[in-house]
Protein backbone atom coordinates (compact mmCIF):
# COMPACT_ATOMS: atom_id res chain seq x y z
CA UNK A 1 0.00 0.00 0.00
CA UNK A 2 2.64 2.38 0.67
CA UNK A 3 4.31 1.76 -2.57
CA UNK A 4 1.09 2.27 -3.88
CA UNK A 5 0.36 5.52 -2.00
CA UNK A 6 4.01 6.92 -3.42
CA UNK A 7 3.55 6.19 -6.79
CA UNK A 8 0.50 7.60 -7.41
CA UNK A 9 1.85 10.76 -5.69
CA UNK A 10 4.66 10.59 -8.04
CA UNK A 11 2.07 9.87 -11.12
CA UNK A 12 0.54 13.04 -10.15
CA UNK A 13 3.73 15.24 -10.63
CA UNK A 14 3.93 13.31 -14.15
CA UNK A 15 0.19 14.00 -14.60
CA UNK A 16 0.37 17.72 -13.89
CA UNK A 17 3.63 17.96 -16.00
CA UNK A 18 1.80 16.87 -19.38
CA UNK A 19 0.85 13.14 -18.58
CA UNK A 20 -2.07 12.42 -20.83
CA UNK A 21 -5.28 11.56 -18.74
CA UNK A 22 -5.77 8.35 -20.79
CA UNK A 23 -2.05 7.06 -18.73
CA UNK A 24 -3.05 8.25 -15.36
CA UNK A 25 -6.55 6.53 -15.51
CA UNK A 26 -5.54 3.44 -16.80
CA UNK A 27 -2.62 2.97 -13.85
CA UNK A 28 -5.59 3.93 -11.50
CA UNK A 29 -9.29 3.17 -12.48
CA UNK A 30 -10.51 4.34 -9.16
CA UNK A 31 -9.50 8.13 -9.34
CA UNK A 32 -11.79 10.60 -10.85
CA UNK A 33 -10.09 12.52 -13.13
CA UNK A 34 -12.51 15.84 -13.22
CA UNK A 35 -12.22 15.65 -9.23
CA UNK A 36 -8.86 15.35 -9.54
CA UNK A 37 -8.42 17.85 -11.42
CA UNK A 38 -10.95 20.18 -9.34
CA UNK A 39 -9.27 19.27 -5.99
CA UNK A 40 -6.23 19.89 -6.98
CA UNK A 41 -7.03 23.66 -8.51
CA UNK A 42 -8.90 24.12 -5.54
CA UNK A 43 -6.48 22.83 -3.31
CA UNK A 44 -3.94 25.34 -4.64
CA UNK A 45 -6.24 28.72 -4.84
CA UNK A 46 -6.21 27.95 -0.58
CA UNK A 47 -2.52 27.47 -0.26
CA UNK A 48 -2.06 30.65 -2.07
CA UNK A 49 -4.83 32.30 -0.17
CA UNK A 50 -3.68 31.42 3.57
CA UNK A 51 -0.05 31.75 2.48
CA UNK A 52 0.53 27.60 3.66
CA UNK A 53 3.65 25.91 2.86
CA UNK A 54 1.70 22.25 1.97
CA UNK A 55 -0.89 20.76 1.54
CA UNK A 56 -2.96 17.28 1.09
CA UNK A 57 -7.01 16.60 -0.03
CA UNK A 58 -8.28 12.79 -0.13
CA UNK A 59 -11.28 11.51 -0.86
CA UNK A 60 -12.34 8.03 -0.70
CA UNK A 61 -15.49 6.17 -1.07
CA UNK A 62 -17.35 4.91 1.90
CA UNK A 63 -17.98 1.45 1.62
CA UNK A 64 -15.40 0.17 -0.92
CA UNK A 65 -12.41 2.04 -0.26
CA UNK A 66 -11.53 3.27 -3.55
CA UNK A 67 -9.58 6.65 -3.36
CA UNK A 68 -11.47 9.33 -5.69
CA UNK A 69 -9.17 11.62 -5.66
CA UNK A 70 -5.59 12.08 -4.20
CA UNK A 71 -3.88 15.75 -4.27
CA UNK A 72 -0.56 17.11 -2.15
CA UNK A 73 0.81 19.54 -3.01
CA UNK A 74 4.09 22.03 -2.03
CA UNK A 75 4.44 26.05 -1.69
CA UNK A 76 7.90 27.33 -2.67
CA UNK A 77 10.20 29.06 -4.61
CA UNK A 78 9.29 27.84 -7.79
CA UNK A 79 5.76 27.96 -6.82
CA UNK A 80 2.46 25.49 -5.49
CA UNK A 81 3.67 22.25 -7.40
CA UNK A 82 2.83 18.87 -6.57
CA UNK A 83 4.73 16.99 -3.81
CA UNK A 84 5.46 13.46 -3.00
CA UNK A 85 6.42 14.24 0.76
CA UNK A 86 3.72 12.30 2.89
CA UNK A 87 2.24 14.19 5.79
CA UNK A 88 3.03 12.30 9.17
CA UNK A 89 2.74 14.50 12.02
CA UNK A 90 0.58 15.51 15.55
CA UNK A 91 -3.09 15.67 14.79
CA UNK A 92 -5.71 17.90 15.77
CA UNK A 93 -8.59 15.40 15.16
CA UNK A 94 -8.01 12.89 17.95
CA UNK A 95 -11.18 14.18 19.89
CA UNK A 96 -13.94 11.75 18.55
CA UNK A 97 -11.32 8.95 18.67
CA UNK A 98 -10.68 9.26 22.58
CA UNK A 99 -14.60 10.16 23.39
CA UNK A 100 -15.12 6.79 21.20
CA UNK A 101 -12.77 4.33 23.36
CA UNK A 102 -14.36 5.97 26.53
CA UNK A 103 -17.40 5.48 26.01
CA UNK A 104 -16.87 1.85 24.93
CA UNK A 105 -15.97 1.52 28.77
CA UNK A 106 -19.51 2.72 29.51
CA UNK A 107 -18.14 4.75 32.66
CA UNK A 108 -18.90 8.23 31.06
CA UNK A 109 -22.35 9.40 29.52
CA UNK A 110 -22.58 12.34 27.46
CA UNK A 111 -24.15 14.63 29.81
CA UNK A 112 -21.85 14.10 32.49
CA UNK A 113 -20.47 17.54 34.09
CA UNK A 114 -17.29 18.15 33.31
CA UNK A 115 -14.94 21.59 34.45
CA UNK A 116 -12.65 22.91 31.85
CA UNK A 117 -11.64 25.81 34.48
CA UNK A 118 -10.69 28.97 32.64
CA UNK A 119 -9.79 27.18 29.50
CA UNK A 120 -6.13 26.04 30.87
CA UNK A 121 -5.73 23.57 33.09
CA UNK A 122 -2.28 22.48 34.49
CA UNK A 123 -0.84 19.03 34.57
CA UNK A 124 1.95 18.62 36.39
CA UNK A 125 3.31 21.63 35.17
CA UNK A 126 2.32 21.22 31.74
CA UNK A 127 -0.51 23.29 30.47
CA UNK A 128 -3.34 21.67 28.65
CA UNK A 129 -5.11 24.94 26.91
CA UNK A 130 -7.85 25.22 25.07
CA UNK A 131 -8.05 27.19 21.80
CA UNK A 132 -10.63 29.84 23.76
CA UNK A 133 -8.46 30.28 27.29
CA UNK A 134 -7.73 33.87 26.37
CA UNK A 135 -11.48 34.55 26.87
CA UNK A 136 -12.33 32.47 29.53
CA UNK A 137 -12.83 29.09 28.30
CA UNK A 138 -16.17 27.00 29.03
CA UNK A 139 -16.36 26.65 32.43
CA UNK A 140 -18.66 23.89 33.72
CA UNK A 141 -19.91 22.19 30.88
CA UNK A 142 -20.97 18.31 29.89
CA UNK A 143 -18.65 15.65 28.03
CA UNK A 144 -21.43 16.32 24.82
CA UNK A 145 -21.21 20.52 24.88
CA UNK A 146 -17.18 19.95 25.21
CA UNK A 147 -17.13 18.14 22.30
CA UNK A 148 -18.95 20.41 20.43
CA UNK A 149 -16.38 23.41 21.79
CA UNK A 150 -13.90 21.25 20.89
CA UNK A 151 -12.04 21.42 24.05
CA UNK A 152 -9.00 19.50 24.63
CA UNK A 153 -9.47 20.00 28.00
CA UNK A 154 -12.73 17.92 28.32
CA UNK A 155 -11.54 15.17 26.17
CA UNK A 156 -9.06 14.68 28.57
CA UNK A 157 -10.88 14.89 31.58
CA UNK A 158 -13.39 12.62 29.97
CA UNK A 159 -10.51 9.46 29.48
CA UNK A 160 -8.72 10.53 32.49
CA UNK A 161 -12.07 10.00 34.43
CA UNK A 162 -12.73 6.68 32.16
CA UNK A 163 -9.13 5.00 32.22
CA UNK A 164 -7.23 6.96 35.56
CA UNK A 165 -4.26 6.18 35.83
CA UNK A 166 -4.35 3.01 33.32
CA UNK A 167 -2.18 4.96 30.05
CA UNK A 168 -1.57 1.37 28.75
CA UNK A 169 -5.29 0.57 28.42
CA UNK A 170 -6.20 3.71 26.82
CA UNK A 171 -3.28 3.17 24.72
CA UNK A 172 -4.67 -0.58 23.84
CA UNK A 173 -7.98 0.46 23.51
CA UNK A 174 -7.07 3.22 20.87
CA UNK A 175 -5.07 1.19 18.69
CA UNK A 176 -7.43 -2.41 18.77
CA UNK A 177 -10.09 -0.74 17.78
CA UNK A 178 -7.52 0.63 14.54
CA UNK A 179 -6.20 3.35 15.00
CA UNK A 180 -3.00 4.32 12.80
CA UNK A 181 -4.22 1.64 10.36
CA UNK A 182 -3.16 0.64 7.81
CA UNK A 183 0.45 0.21 8.83
CA UNK A 184 2.43 -0.52 5.54
CA UNK A 185 5.14 1.75 4.43
CA UNK A 186 4.26 4.29 6.41
CA UNK A 187 3.97 3.69 9.85
CA UNK A 188 1.66 5.88 12.89
CA UNK A 189 4.04 6.52 15.57
CA UNK A 190 1.82 6.51 18.98
CA UNK A 191 3.89 6.94 21.83
CA UNK A 192 2.44 4.64 24.92
CA UNK A 193 1.53 7.20 27.52
CA UNK A 194 3.40 6.65 30.64
CA UNK A 195 1.83 9.38 32.74
CA UNK A 196 -0.75 11.81 33.08
CA UNK A 197 1.18 14.90 30.75
CA UNK A 198 2.26 11.91 27.87
CA UNK A 199 -1.65 10.88 28.67
CA UNK A 200 -3.22 14.42 28.31
CA UNK A 201 -0.91 14.73 25.24
CA UNK A 202 -1.62 11.45 23.25
CA UNK A 203 -5.20 11.73 24.07
CA UNK A 204 -5.39 15.00 22.04
CA UNK A 205 -3.15 13.93 18.96
CA UNK A 206 -0.17 15.83 20.32
CA UNK A 207 2.75 13.32 20.66
CA UNK A 208 1.75 11.51 17.74
CA UNK A 209 2.84 11.27 13.83
CA UNK A 210 -0.06 9.79 12.02
CA UNK A 211 -0.89 10.76 8.66
CA UNK A 212 -3.73 11.96 7.08
CA UNK A 213 -4.91 8.70 4.90
CA UNK A 214 -4.58 7.12 8.24
CA UNK A 215 -6.98 9.40 9.92
CA UNK A 216 -9.29 9.31 7.14
CA UNK A 217 -8.98 5.41 7.17
CA UNK A 218 -10.74 5.71 10.77
CA UNK A 219 -13.10 8.57 10.51
CA UNK A 220 -14.21 6.59 7.15
CA UNK A 221 -14.77 3.48 9.58
CA UNK A 222 -17.23 5.52 11.46
CA UNK A 223 -19.05 6.39 8.63
CA UNK A 224 -19.06 2.81 7.24
CA UNK A 225 -21.33 2.10 10.97
CA UNK A 226 -17.59 0.55 12.28
CA UNK A 227 -16.68 -1.43 9.39
CA UNK A 228 -13.02 -0.48 8.16
CA UNK A 229 -12.03 -0.75 5.34
CA UNK A 230 -8.57 -0.74 3.61
CA UNK A 231 -8.10 2.29 0.95
CA UNK A 232 -7.23 1.13 -2.55
CA UNK A 233 -6.35 2.74 -5.70
CA UNK A 234 -8.10 -0.04 -7.82
CA UNK A 235 -11.79 -1.10 -8.19
CA UNK A 236 -13.03 -4.26 -7.25
CA UNK A 237 -10.32 -4.50 -4.57
CA UNK A 238 -12.06 -4.20 -1.09
CA UNK A 239 -10.14 -5.38 1.86
CA UNK A 240 -11.56 -5.32 5.41
CA UNK A 241 -9.09 -4.48 8.09
CA UNK A 242 -11.45 -4.84 10.71
CA UNK A 243 -15.14 -5.95 10.64
CA UNK A 244 -15.89 -3.65 13.61
CA UNK A 245 -14.22 -1.28 15.31
CA UNK A 246 -16.14 -0.88 18.15
CA UNK A 247 -19.90 -1.11 19.12
CA UNK A 248 -22.17 -0.01 16.50
CA UNK A 249 -24.61 2.19 19.72
CA UNK A 250 -21.06 3.91 20.36
CA UNK A 251 -20.65 4.68 16.69
CA UNK A 252 -24.27 6.11 16.24
CA UNK A 253 -23.27 8.13 19.19
CA UNK A 254 -20.17 9.58 17.72
CA UNK A 255 -21.78 10.02 13.90
CA UNK A 256 -24.76 12.47 15.79
CA UNK A 257 -21.87 14.07 17.93
CA UNK A 258 -19.84 14.81 14.02
CA UNK A 259 -23.08 15.79 12.40
CA UNK A 260 -24.27 18.42 15.27
CA UNK A 261 -20.68 19.42 14.98
CA UNK A 262 -20.77 20.78 11.44
CA UNK A 263 -24.51 21.91 11.53
CA UNK A 264 -24.40 24.00 15.21
CA UNK A 265 -21.18 23.54 16.65
CA UNK A 266 -17.77 24.59 15.89
CA UNK A 267 -17.53 23.23 12.52
CA UNK A 268 -20.21 25.15 11.29
CA UNK A 269 -18.38 26.83 8.48
CA UNK A 270 -18.31 23.80 6.80
CA UNK A 271 -22.33 23.36 6.97
CA UNK A 272 -24.03 23.09 3.91
CA UNK A 273 -27.58 23.38 3.03
CA UNK A 274 -27.22 21.60 -0.41
CA UNK A 275 -25.36 18.43 1.18
CA UNK A 276 -25.46 17.29 5.17
CA UNK A 277 -22.13 16.89 6.15
CA UNK A 278 -20.79 15.49 9.74
CA UNK A 279 -17.22 15.80 10.65
CA UNK A 280 -14.34 17.19 12.81
CA UNK A 281 -11.93 20.16 12.43
CA UNK A 282 -8.55 20.64 14.66
CA UNK A 283 -5.22 22.37 14.88
CA UNK A 284 -2.04 21.02 16.11
CA UNK A 285 1.39 22.28 16.57
CA UNK A 286 4.10 20.21 13.93
CA UNK A 287 7.08 22.67 14.84
CA UNK A 288 7.02 25.57 17.87
CA UNK A 289 9.13 28.20 16.66
CA UNK A 290 8.24 31.17 18.25
CA UNK A 291 6.32 33.99 15.12
CA UNK A 292 7.62 30.58 12.92
CA UNK A 293 5.49 27.92 14.83
CA UNK A 294 3.97 25.75 11.80
CA UNK A 295 0.47 24.76 12.52
CA UNK A 296 -1.50 21.60 10.86
CA UNK A 297 -4.93 23.00 10.28
CA UNK A 298 -7.35 19.62 9.62
CA UNK A 299 -10.80 18.65 8.76
CA UNK A 300 -11.93 15.50 8.49
CA UNK A 301 -15.84 14.53 7.22
CA UNK A 302 -18.13 12.59 5.50
CA UNK A 303 -21.23 13.11 3.45
CA UNK A 304 -24.23 13.16 3.18
CA UNK A 305 -24.15 12.39 6.85
CA UNK A 306 -27.28 10.66 6.65
CA UNK A 307 -26.34 8.10 4.17
CA UNK A 308 -22.52 8.22 3.41
CA UNK A 309 -21.13 7.76 0.07
CA UNK A 310 -17.91 9.29 0.29
CA UNK A 311 -15.12 10.72 3.15
CA UNK A 312 -13.12 13.23 2.62
CA UNK A 313 -9.78 14.73 4.76
CA UNK A 314 -7.94 17.94 4.40
CA UNK A 315 -4.51 18.97 5.63
CA UNK A 316 -2.75 22.87 5.28
CA UNK A 317 0.62 23.20 7.32
CA UNK A 318 1.13 27.01 7.96
CA UNK A 319 3.54 28.84 9.22
CA UNK A 320 2.39 31.83 12.24
CA UNK A 321 -0.26 33.21 12.67
CA UNK A 322 -3.30 33.44 12.45
CA UNK A 323 -3.62 29.60 11.96
CA UNK A 324 -7.57 28.04 12.25
CA UNK A 325 -8.94 24.81 11.60
CA UNK A 326 -11.75 27.24 10.13
CA UNK A 327 -9.35 27.91 7.05
CA UNK A 328 -9.52 24.30 6.04
CA UNK A 329 -13.36 24.25 7.03
CA UNK A 330 -13.51 26.42 3.49
CA UNK A 331 -12.06 24.18 1.36
CA UNK A 332 -14.18 21.35 2.55
CA UNK A 333 -17.58 22.93 2.00
CA UNK A 334 -15.65 24.18 -1.93
CA UNK A 335 -15.08 20.61 -2.40
CA UNK A 336 -18.31 19.50 -1.67
CA UNK A 337 -20.54 21.79 -3.66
Amino acid sequence: MGKRIFHLLFMSILFFTNQGYAQYTNTYPAINTDLQDYVRSTLKENIRKIDAINGQVIIMDCKSGEIKAMVNLVSNKSGIEPSTSLLSQPTGLMRPISLLAALEQGKVKLNDSIDTKSGIVDINGYLLEDYNWRRGGNDKTTIRQGFLSSSNIATYLTVKQTFGKDYSKFYKTITNMGYGLPQDEIKATLAIPNDDISFAKFATGKNQQITPLQILTFYNAIANNGKMVKPTFHKGETITIKEQITSKENIAIIQQLLMQKVKDGLAHQAYSDKVSIAGEQGTAIVKKDGNNTIYCLQFCSYYPSDNPQYSIIVSLNKKGLPASSSMVSNVVKQIIK
